[in-house]
């Protein structure tokens, strides 16, 4: 359900962002954020930026392959790279795609020069926190602390993009476009995960799910 409503959002915001009333948001939010944004709104917003860009996510990544190669659990490694590097080249390739200009109306730091829609930091920032808060998540015995957690997460992911608008390098259509891609290609990582861990990995895993198929399979009955 993740995967399709991500995809659906994307697909209706790359075909309306240039078309009212979503060309008009975008304008005018972008116009208040050169004009009338408060200082302490474009400091706040700097840190975010860092954490959701490569940099960031580059250490955080480190971090957790140190402590999943501990377990050996090389496919919650493989998942991660998964959802951050598969967002990285899709993202690009979109970008390429669509070469819609940056807000033109002033930023607070250089703006980048690859196309804007739709935001990598956004995209990446909710795979890849998205996929550490599964792997944390599993790993959490305390319902409540789970939750406390999901919460934290997802406001991290929120601020790394709003922290794009904030620096008016990217347009709100933008933002929401690359939250929607990274949650599509996050639950597509997870059920890719998903089906790799109910497929047996050895011989005898697979003679042994052959043999309880074989054991549950209704038997002829003879005639009456």
């Amino acid at each position: 359900m993740l995967l399709a409503a991500g995809v659906l959002a994307f697909v209706a915001l790359a075909l309306g962002y240039e078309h009212d009333p979503l060309a008009s948001l975008d304008a005018e939010v972008a116009q208040w954020m050169a004009t009338d944004l408060p200082s302490w709104i474009e400091r706040l917003a700097r840190p975010f930026s860092w954490i959701g860009g490569w940099i960031g996510l580059t250490v955080l990544g480190v971090a957790a392959g140190v402590v999943l190669s501990r377990e050996r659990a090389w496919l919650d490694i493989a998942l991660f790279l998964a959802a951050f590097v598969g967002t990285q080249l899709l993202v690009s390739l979109l970008k390429g795609l669509f070469d819609r200009a940056r807000p033109g109306v002033g930023s607070v730091v250089p703006l980048p020069e690859s196309a804007a829609f739709p935001s990598g930091h956004a995209a990446a920032g909710i795979a890849s926190f998205g996929a550490l808060a599964v792997l944390l998540a599993e790993r959490l015995p305390d319902r409540r602390l789970r939750g406390r957690f999901w919460a934290a997460v997802a406001t991290l992911g929120g601020a790394v993009g709003l922290s794009r608008i904030a620096l008016n390098v990217h347009f709100v259509t933008d933002v929401v476009a690359g939250w929607c891609l990274g949650l599509a290609w996050l639950a597509a990582c997870l059920l890719l995960r998903d089906r790799l861990r109910s497929r047996p990995t050895s011989h005898g895993e697979r003679v042994s799910q052959r043999r309880l198929e074989r054991d549950r399979a209704p038997r002829p009955t003879g005639l009456p």
